[in-house]
């Protein structure tokens, strides 16, 4: 990466950190506020807060989706119909899960039925959601070897996309420009890194952890905050608060259980006969962010190792617990609680394409 896309990494990472930081001392003073007794609030009211929070998280997403991009800053009116579109599906997203987890409320005195549904219902429509948000549908292409791919057009340089189902059916996602754009070798090398992910049955894996992970949250913050016992506003307030928090320890915890998979990734590509070491160098100009130099920064901000680290790590044997792209997928997940994090942290601060597909490896 040249000076200025380090530069800019590194304010980009001040921001999210400065947003998440934001929402995560909200969420502690609406907390308080529930658990004092003063957040027995109605309909109204819940929606001007809803409207409030949206406000204040649009100062956030015009930094970083306006100002604070790589590549060519987009115009303000294109920002704007992108970012529009992405707020509004997002806003309904949300709107659908609290009417979810009311009516897990009502009918099993507790959220976590709620939001056990909404995640298998995320997972399923991740797909077409993304289409919904970017406003780029997918289709289906074959390249080089046979291997036919989900391409989708997309203009943030940063989208990687991702794997679409579960099973040995699930699909690869990738950026329409990358089979045009990037030499073969490197395109072979990201497919069968994927592949092998498929095979290795991690996205099935990767959503039962984060289910088991924020069931855990859910149960720990209804029995710990009484939050069933409180009218139903202030119980669903309470839940977006608690959710919060919960997923911003899982936004320190999550990122180095999951960079085992990326090291056993390159590996399982250099296996199948490619050299994975020119994609490995080429991905930070992509995605705009290469790690750290401090390796407890880049265990706890990035979950995709820096540049050293993953040649390094082709060299060597050591392996580790396979659970899947468990930071950046929670941050899409993480829906399911009702909270903001997914589009507050650095890599997904006011680009709405990345927020249903946040950049991984």
């Amino acid at each position: 990466m040249t000076p200025e896309q380090v530069a800019l990494a590194r304010r980009r990472l001040f921001l999210g950190i400065a947003n998440v930081g934001f929402w995560v001392m909200a969420s502690i003073g609406g907390l308080a506020w529930v658990v004092a007794g003063r957040g027995a609030f109605d309909g109204f009211r819940a929606v001007a807060m809803g409207g409030i929070a949206v406000a204040i998280q649009a100062v956030f997403d015009g930094i970083g989706g306006g100002l604070l991009v790589p590549g060519v800053r987009p115009t303000v009116g294109g920002f704007l119909k992108r970012w529009g579109r992405g707020v509004g599906v997002h806003a309904l997203v949300l709107a659908g899960i609290g009417a979810v987890a009311a009516a897990s409320l009502r009918w099993t005195g507790g959220f976590c039925t709620g939001l056990a549904a909404s995640m298998v219902a995320l997972a399923l429509g991740r797909r077409f959601l993304h289409a919904a948000i970017s406003g780029a549908a997918d289709r289906t292409l074959s390249v080089e070897g046979g291997e036919s791919l989900l391409v989708t057009r997309v203009d943030d340089p940063a989208f990687t996309g991702g794997l679409v189902g579960f099973g040995s059916r699930a699909g690869i996602l990738v950026p329409e420009a990358w089979c045009h754009r990037l030499p073969p070798m490197d395109l072979r090398v990201e497919v069968a890194r994927r592949r092998w992910r498929v095979e290795q049955r991690l996205p099935l894996r990767t959503l039962l952890v984060l289910m088991l992970w924020n069931l855990a949250g859910c149960q720990i913050g209804s029995i710990t905050l009484h939050l069933p016992a409180l009218p139903i506003g202030a119980a669903l307030m309470g839940q977006a608060c608690w959710m919060t928090l919960w997923s911003f320890l899982g936004l320190l915890v999550l990122p180095s259980l999951g960079r085992a998979t990326v090291f056993a990734a390159d590996r399982a590509a250099a296996a199948a006969g490619l050299d994975p070491s020119g994609w490995i160098r080429a991905f930070p100009a992509l995605t705009g962010e290469d790690g750290s130099d401090r390796e407890l920064v880049e265990k706890v901000f990035y979950p995709i190792p820096s540049v050293a680290r993953r040649l390094e790590s082709l060299r060597s044997s050591v392996g580790g617990t396979l659970w899947g792209d468990l930071a950046r997928s929670q941050l899409y997940y993480s829906m399911a609680g009702l909270t903001l994090l997914g589009r507050s942290v650095h890599c997904n601060v006011g680009r709405p394409a990345l927020w249903v597909f946040p950049p991984s490896a």
